[in-house]
């Protein structure tokens, strides 16, 4: 078997790299618009590929994000990305190496914890990862979802023009979501090419439109949005109905979504809805009289997070009031600095000790616990943690480690 050279990315590569990615992901070669357009990407992450003489073989990135933790810090973020191996050369350890080199060198450069969407939820555990925030896929029914058991807020609803979304939609975004736990930030790349159908006219006659619908509160301020798409639906010459989908929908708070929702489900033609992501639990759902006009289609792992630096990413977030203090031991065979044990109260938060640990875990599952959105109980209920973990030291740890409302990232990247 042949040396693999694994190296940063230079400009140059790009191309070649981008091409390999793509093939790895089912997809074929990029042109040269769509390359031009992820360039913005590019600057904004950190690239390892693998090289066979000179083919590009293998590839991993990191965005440099920061994410949104219990008690509202923002913690700088390696968000991995564009992983992918060409099938010639999978099954060699080309991946371990590369996602090796990746974690190492985001944690020297001083991110506390990693994250990621995975293709395939098998792989990432043997890197540390563990499975932290959940979504679901709904369908929601017009007709059934109305009346509302709840009253309109007192804010307004204006529909942006396509020359109004870039300007407008970036800044409120980082006011109106970043409230939420395992939000990511958005950087200045991000937004020309996701908004791209929203913020540009169409080309066709007819066909789907893309549109902002911006939530003001009755000070005027801006405080919540929705990207949504409409189209008729397939049934279009018997049946001239519509359906829409949902991209973004983010509100400074609950009752905002609510009404963004509200807007939606007024919009006519329109008599069915699709939202994907959203989050576990999603209050619109008791707010109609009928609860089976949103329906969830599909329930599947959303972010995937990693421990890098177990003192910082501990030190990072709050707690919550527990029945009494809780010490665990973290395993950790990746970083040896990660090995240890930490005393954490509401109090005083995680600090190292040298007592002895209530339990000990491995890197992985109390990257599932960090963010709130995984149960210690379900954690033992699954068999992650030891089996003679005493029923009052989970109580502790769900307490401590409660957040208000559930974990959701929303991002692709």
């Amino acid at each position: 078997m042949r040396e693999m050279d694994i190296r940063p990315v230079a400009i140059e590569e790009r191309r070649a790299v981008t091409d390999t990615v793509r093939a790895a992901l089912l997809s074929g070669a990029v042109n040269d618009e769509l390359f031009q357009q992820g360039q913005g990407s590019w600057e904004g992450a950190d690239s390892i590929a693998a090289w066979d003489r000179d083919q590009c073989v293998g590839h991993v990135a990191a965005f440099r994000f920061d994410s949104t933790v219990p008690g509202g810090g923002r913690v700088p973020t390696a968000a991995v990305t564009r992983v992918g191996v060409l099938p010639t050369h999978t099954r060699q350890g080309l991946l371990t190496r590369m996602m090796d080199r990746l974690l190492r060198d985001a944690r020297r450069n001083g991110q506390p914890i990693a994250t990621l969407h995975a293709s395939e939820t098998s792989i990432y555990r043997r890197y540390g990862f563990g499975l932290a925030t959940d979504a679901v896929a709904a369908l929601v029914t017009t007709r059934h979802a109305t009346p509302w058991r709840v009253p309109k807020g007192p804010g307004s609803m204006r529909l942006l023009p396509h020359t109004e979304v870039l300007a407008t939609v970036p800044t409120v975004y980082e006011s109106a979501a970043r409230w939420r736990v395992g939000s990511v930030s958005r950087p200045d790349w991000y937004w020309p090419r996701y908004l791209k159908a929203a913020s540009s006219p169409n080309e066709t006659p007819y066909g789907k439109g893309t549109f902002v619908a911006v939530h003001s509160g009755a000070d005027g301020t801006d405080d919540g949005y929705v990207l949504y798409e409409v189209d008729w639906d397939e049934d279009f010459a018997t049946n001239p109905t519509g359906a829409g989908k949902v991209h973004d929908l983010f509100g400074s708070s609950p009752a905002v979504e609510l009404d963004l929702w509200r807007y939606l489900l007024g919009v006519d033609l329109v008599t069915t809805w699709k939202a994907d992501p959203r989050p576990i639990g999603e209050p619109v759902r008791r707010a109609m009289t009928d609860t089976r006009a949103y329906e969830t289609r599909a329930r599947y792992d959303e972010q995937w997070v990693r421990l890098l630096d177990v003192d910082a990413a501990l030190a990072a977030r709050s707690y919550l009031p527990s029945p009494e203090a809780v010490t665990i031991g973290v395993d950790d065979p990746m970083f040896a600095d990660n090995c240890g044990t930490w005393t954490i109260t509401s109090e005083a938060g995680a600090h190292r000790t040298d007592a002895a640990p209530d339990l000990t875990v491995g890197i992985d599952v109390i990257s599932a616990a960090y963010l709130g959105g995984v149960t210690w109980h379900d954690l033992a209920a699954s068999g992650e943690i030891p089996p003679d973990t005493p029923g009052s030291t989970l109580a502790s740890l769900d307490a401590l480690f409660a957040t208000g409302h559930t974990p959701f990232c929303g991002t692709m990247y």
